[in-house]
C-alpha cells in the first residue's frame, strides 16, 4: 500500500516537472518563421527571415556574392503573369559584411542583410522589399543562380534567374 502511494506521488511530481520544463522550452524557443503568403494584389506578405539563426556565411560564399553586381534578368510565377515587373532592371550588390543593396537606375532603393544556409543551399535576404525579402533555394552554375521560392519559409513559387556582371549597372 505504501509503495503504491509513493509511486503515485513520484508520478505526479515527474508529471509536474515535465510540464514546467515544457513550458520553459516553449517560452525560450525562438519564434518560428512565418511562411510567405500572397495578398490579393499578388504582393508577397511580410515575412520574418531568420538570418541570425544561421552561422556566418563562409569566406568563399562571401567572396562569390560580393563579386560584381547581380541582376534579376527573369522572374516568373504560375499565378502572376506580371511578377517580373517587380524585378525588372533591379540589381543587387552584396558585401562581405553580409549586407546588400537593391539598385534601380544606379540608385539605392533598399538596403538589407543576407546570409547563406550551406546545408540547404538557400540564400536568406532580409529587407523591406517584399519581392526579395525571403529565403530562396538556389541552383547555381558559375555566376548564374536560379532562386526558387519554394522553401520552408518562402511559399510564393516565384523563380528568378539572377546573373552576375563584373561591370556596374
Amino acid at each position: 500500500m505504501r509503495l503504491n502511494i509513493i509511486l503515485s506521488v513520484l508520478i505526479i511530481l515527474f508529471g509536474i516537472l515535465t510540464c514546467k520544463n515544457l513550458q520553459k522550452t516553449a517560452e525560450t524557443a525562438p519564434p518560428a518563421a512565418q511562411p510567405t503568403v500572397e495578398v490579393p494584389d499578388g504582393t508577397p506578405s511580410a515575412v520574418t527571415v531568420p538570418i541570425d539563426r544561421l552561422p556566418p556565411a563562409s569566406a568563399s560564399r562571401k567572396a562569390y556574392l560580393s563579386t560584381g553586381w547581380w541582376n534579376v534578368n527573369e522572374a516568373l510565377q504560375v499565378s502572376n503573369d506580371h511578377v517580373f515587373d517587380n524585378y525588372r532592371d533591379k540589381w543587387l550588390h552584396f558585401y562581405e559584411d553580409q549586407t546588400f543593396e537593391i539598385l534601380f537606375q544606379k540608385k539605392v532603393l533598399e538596403k538589407g542583410r543576407w546570409n547563406w544556409d550551406e546545408a540547404k543551399n538557400e540564400i536568406y535576404l532580409s529587407c523591406k522589399d517584399p519581392w526579395f525579402n525571403n529565403t530562396w533555394k538556389v541552383k547555381d552554375k558559375g555566376f548564374v543562380m536560379i532562386w526558387i521560392g519554394n522553401s520552408d519559409i518562402n511559399k510564393t513559387g516565384i523563380q528568378a534567374r539572377v546573373a552576375n556582371s563584373r561591370t556596374e549597372p
